[in-house]
């Protein structure tokens, strides 16, 4: 037999030992929302009405002349779905721990986005090509999604009073829609807004431990570092007149803003005390010290994306600051 077929032979081996595949298809759901809208704003029997810089407070009388805005739904619209697979390979590195490394494809195939089907036409951006109609939102399934990840993890009990987990994971989540309720900044140029995820992470790396210092106390500890999310930058000005604020500037394209990252660190430290010697119906007190945040580390949610505002680039919202808990508990 030639070497060739040995070597192959022994490869598939090792592959059935340590490796592992897995494929699915998920199907999404509009949710009743969408449906609603269909139904409400049919121009019939709910009335909505877009004005491009309008009075404050709007009468009656502002309304004179304004078309209906309506919700449609594209007569080729079709129920989104998700191809998910993965293959990973995972080996024991010690009696009690193993490492693994795993890769994470997904696919989003005709996902839900809407556009604006009746929106002034570039350059000029003058009347609605009809006239009698406002906005028409039409709902269509015309959006893509392609995510890669790779994941790296420890876990298991390298020494005999430590145990816990490690995962770093390095991802790329490109589309050109956010959901249902995404509009494209150009409706008649959707494929423009092909960018990262609104979620998009590259870096990801966490770690969870703990350690039994003898019969003295357990000590837990949880770090989370994780790359930052983009941000979509905006004029804060409906600079095409479709009656939608998501307009950006020229040349800049969807999600391009760093966002902020993460650091966080929690700490804990817990004793037992045991109140009864029978192991089968062992009762027991546990008091424990916990600690969020220990670094106090001023996690920002987000920056915000609109270049007009004295405030672009800047953050309005965090998580909590360093906070620390008191935890008794009774297990019986």
């Amino acid at each position: 037999m030639p070497r060739g077929w040995v070597s192959l032979t022994r490869l598939a081996r090792i592959a059935r030992r340590y490796c592992e595949g897995v494929a699915g298809f998920f199907f999404d759901r509009s949710g009743p929302r969408p449906i609603a809208d269909l139904l409400h704003f049919d121009g019939i029997h709910l009335l909505r009405f877009i004005l491009n810089n309008p009075p404050y407070p709007v009468t009656s009388l502002d309304l004179g002349g304004v078309p209906t805005s309506v919700v449609t739904l594209d007569p080729a619209a079709r129920i989104p779905y998700t191809i998910q697979y993965s293959i990973g390979i995972e080996r024991q590195i010690t009696p009690k721990s193993t490492l693994s490394a795993t890769y994470i494809g997904a696919r989003g195939i005709k996902l839900f986005r809407s556009i604006d089907a009746n929106a002034p036409v570039p350059t000029l951006y003058g009347p609605r090509p009809d006239p009698s109609l406002g906005q028409d939102r039409q709902i269509q399934s015309e959006g893509y999604q392609k995510s890669n990840a790779l994941e790296v993890t420890f876990r298991g009990s390298p020494a005999k009073f430590l145990t816990g987990q490690v995962q770093y994971t390095f991802s790329k989540t490109n589309n050109n829609t956010s959901g249902i309720t995404f509009f494209p900044a150009n409706s008649y140029d959707p494929s423009a807004d092909w960018a990262r995820s609104d979620n998009d992470r590259r870096h990801k790396f966490d770690l969870l431990g703990s350690a039994q210092a003898g019969r003295f106390f357990v000590f837990g500890v949880a770090l989370s570092l994780y790359a930052g999310k983009p941000v979509n930058i905006t004029t804060g000005s409906d600079d095409n007149h479709d009656g939608i604020v998501n307009d950006r500037p020229r040349g800049v394209a969807r999600n391009t803003l760093p966002g902020p990252g993460l650091i966080n660190l929690d700490l804990s430290v817990a004793h037992d005390f045991p109140l009864s010697k029978s192991r089968e119906h062992a009762k027991k007190l546990t008091l424990s010290l916990n600690s969020f945040n220990v670094l106090n580390h001023p996690n920002d949610v987000t920056y915000i994306g609109v270049i007009t505002s004295p405030s672009f680039g800047r953050a309005v919202q965090a998580q909590p600051p360093r906070r620390f808990q008191v935890d008794m508990q009774f297990k019986f």
